[in-house]
């Protein structure tokens, strides 16, 4: 397969936002901010694909044509209260929050069918795609700030969202001017996620030279997925920990030195989870992977400052699971594939100057 495919695309975005905070007191703050999106785009390509022999001579060609029109919408409302308990800086934080995100994308397809020298040779084939997606997302959470005795700081909080995505894939193919639905492309997925988190951190700054910060924060994660034109469905259900550490040290005037550690999480988005399947030609498309797991990172990281100008840093990451890109065949339909996998574990190694 030789593959050639020109392609142009085009976007329109309108964006608002709009807040307003209300004074119930000099120590007690309320605020309300809305903001949203409308974004309406769309794509043309024109691809050609020429297929050849084992000597690679020129057995026939396929001409696609590719139309999608995209829009996509977004509402979301936080609600926020900020109180403070005294005159030391204790304080009392909440936060509440919806978000709406409204998709879809209608695909229009067409191969043409051609041997070597352009003419046709098969019927050609439309594909029609309607793509249309809903994702809700419900969250809240307290934060509270403490100080302590002798330049000390401890911050703790809680948080919860719920996350709600549905999303049906329906595709129908024109034959001989007759529309029929293609129940092996179709795909109505919906998926329930639960997140559950708690933190705490402590400040405290040990002398003139010495700073330290610890930090720890635990996540419960409860999602599941339903794949309902096939009827396969998953559940998972786990708990992580997630420890952080930060020392500074300042030898004199001229030099300083910050050692931290962090451990962090980087989950599939919702896209990626999505098993979709967004076709760019009759033998290569895009597809979403419902059972990617997130990938996990440990990060450990030296530096050193001269003058407060010059700042040299060593670090060392080590990811697993590595979110990735794959390409794909599946050899009994000659098609090749894109999706998101875990594929490996990663370590970095760095150094920076600047």
């Amino acid at each position: 397969f030789e593959q050639i495919t020109d392609r142009g695309t085009y976007n329109h975005s309108y964006n608002g936002k709009l807040g307003v905070d209300y004074y119930l007191s000099n120590k007690t703050t309320m605020g309300l901010v809305y903001s949203g999106f409308n974004n309406k785009g769309g794509g043309y390509s024109l691809g050609n694909i020429d297929i050849f022999n084992a000597q690679h001579a020129l057995i026939n060609k396929t001409v696609a044509v590719n139309r999608n029109i995209d829009t996509w919408k977004n509402n979301s409302l936080n609600f926020n209260i900020r109180h403070q308990l005294d005159s030391t800086g204790r304080e009392i934080t909440f936060d509440a929050d919806y978000l709406s995100y409204n998709g879809n994308t209608d695909i229009y397809l067409n191969n043409a069918y051609q041997n070597n020298l352009g003419q046709t040779i098969a019927k050609t084939d439309s594909l029609l795609g309607r793509l249309p997606q809903v994702i809700d997302i419900y969250s809240a959470k307290i934060d509270y700030v403490h100080p302590l005795k002798n330049n000390a700081k401890l911050e703790a909080g809680i948080k919860t969202s719920f996350v709600n995505t549905d999303a049906n894939a329906v595709y129908d193919t024109i034959s001989n001017g007759v529309v029929m639905r293609d129940y092996n492309r179709s795909n109505h997925f919906v998926y329930r996620e639960n997140i559950n988190a708690a933190y705490v951190n402590y400040n405290k700054a040990l002398n003139k030279k010495w700073n330290l910060q610890l930090g720890l924060r635990a996540e419960q994660t409860l999602a599941k997925g339903d794949q309902k034109t096939t009827n396969v469905q998953f559940n998972r259900n786990y708990i992580q920990v997630f420890p952080t550490a930060y020392i500074q040290y300042a030898a004199n005037e001229k030099n300083s030195f910050v050692l931290n550690y962090g451990k962090r999480i980087r989950r599939p988005d919702y896209q990626s989870l999505n098993p979709f399947v967004e076709f760019l030609d009759r033998y290569t498309y895009e597809q979403g992977n419902p059972y990617l797991k997130p990938q996990f990172s440990h990060n450990i990281e030296l530096s050193h400052t001269y003058k407060g100008f010059l700042t040299t840093t060593l670090n060392y990451t080590k990811t697993t699971d590595m979110i990735q890109q794959v390409i794909m065949q599946d050899d009994s339909k000659n098609e090749t594939f894109i999706k998101q996998d875990n594929i490996a574990t990663q370590q970095q190694f760095g150094l920076s100057v600047n």
